[in-house]
């Protein structure tokens, strides 16, 4: 296993956002979708970050972080095939530069949920050209940017894609069907390799992973056929990419928000919560000892372990300090038993677009009024800059009872 490198903070306290969530003035296959109706709102100008993007990192040095988790947008840099936005290179440059004068260490998604039109038109990742696109992709960034970076997520959440977009089938491009969904995840996995490869003959010591969506499923009931269920989905939704994907990452990044339940009776389809559990506004069981119980399970894989989200949505912000503090201690416990987890990223620094959802769920540190732009910064933001205080510098972290 290779030591966490020592030009890294011990441990990265950061936020995270995306592209489409954030920057607005976007032409994808999100807001194609967006302009069909199959979402709340259309993202528009969304927090209008590509215009704002100065203020912006301004205010997240104000959390206290030393990180900061964001994506870049394909369709920005590529907007036909083969001809490169110069100007938007331009801007994530500066960006960047601007990261590390403010002390935040940039930790950069390429891959974040959006396609380019050209590349959705042909289907998407299923077209086995896209390999190449993405490769092509890649290597752009890497020369117009690579020597300002060191960590690298190529794809966020690739089961959440796969499922969303080709079973559930309410984001795009809305397909159904099984054997496309696997095809699918094999493809995706293929896509993560070259970029991967991309990456590090460009930058050697580079590290790079992915943004792993994991679910703390349990069974339903004590049946035995519930928890075969269990493991079926486990195995599925938090294991197999990871294990298909191998020695081609340097981290395991977890995004980790919720609990769900296998049973029998649902096939695939777990249950979101049980009756009278505590819930976010989106109806996510709140559920801090899953994000224990994952890092352990990912500790098997012997290597550096990332928190890249972990966030909820909520109108409450008292609950979002005490979800802040509750997921914290449960990362520090994980530490305490032994596992190398080096950093916690919350999700998001911004209130943004939530994807189907539209504009209602409040995710964010910073509060956005839509409106006006206003940001406002919040007292959970307060509370998350204590905590980091509190453990600037330190390894492993640690939360107080007390607090």
């Amino acid at each position: 296993m290779r030591p966490w490198p020592s030009q890294f903070p011990p441990f990265l306290w950061g936020a995270a956002t995306s592209s489409h969530q954030i920057e607005g003035h976007l032409t994808n296959d999100w807001t194609e979708w967006e302009r069909a109706g199959h979402s709340a709102d259309q993202s528009g100008r969304a927090t209008d970050h590509w215009r704002l993007w100065a203020e912006d990192l301004a205010l997240f040095q104000r959390l206290g972080l030393n990180s900061y988790r964001f994506s870049l947008e394909w369709s920005r840099i590529e907007p036909e095939p083969g001809r490169i936005d110069e100007g938007a290179l331009r801007q994530y440059r500066a960006m960047i530069e601007r990261m590390h004068q403010l002390g935040l260490l940039p930790l950069m998604t390429l891959h974040h949920f959006t396609l380019p039109l050209w590349v959705s038109k042909q289907g998407g990742f299923l077209n086995p050209k896209a390999v190449e696109w993405f490769r092509h992709y890649t290597e752009i960034v890497m020369d117009a940017v690579g020597d300002l970076v060191d960590l690298y997520v190529t794809i966020n959440e690739p089961l959440v894609l796969v499922v969303m977009g080709y079973l559930i089938a309410i984001w795009p491009p809305g397909g159904h069907g099984f054997r496309r969904a696997f095809r699918l995840i094999r493809r995706l996995a293929e896509v993560h390799n070259v970029a991967y490869d991309a990456i590090k003959r460009k930058k050697p010591d580079a590290w790079v992973g992915l943004a792993h969506h994991l679910i703390a499923f349990e069974p339903w009931t004590r049946s035995p056929l519930d928890g075969l269920m269990t493991e079926a989905q486990r195995y599925l939704m938090n294991n197999r990419f990871i294990k298909m994907v191998g020695e081609r990452q340097d981290f395991i990044g977890i995004n980790y928000y919720t609990r769900q339940y296998g049973r029998l009776a649902g096939g695939l389809h777990p249950v979101q919560s049980r009756p009278g559990t505590p819930l976010t506004d989106l109806g996510w069981e709140i559920y801090p000892e899953g994000l224990l119980n994952l890092l352990r399970e990912a500790g098997q894989y012997r290597r550096p372990i990332l928190i890249t989200e972990n966030g909820i949505a909520t109108s409450d912000d008292a609950v979002r300090s005490a979800y802040i503090q509750e997921h914290v201690r449960a990362a520090a416990a994980a530490q305490r038993e032994g596992i190398d987890v080096r950093g916690y990223f919350y999700w998001s620094a911004l209130d943004n677009f939530e994807w189907a959802e539209g504009f209602r769920p409040r995710f964010g540190l910073i509060g956005v009024n839509y409106d006006t732009l206003e940001r406002t910064i919040r007292p959970s933001a307060d509370t998350y800059r204590r905590l980091i205080a509190q453990n600037r510098g330190q390894f492993p972290i640690s939360v107080p009872s007390a607090w």
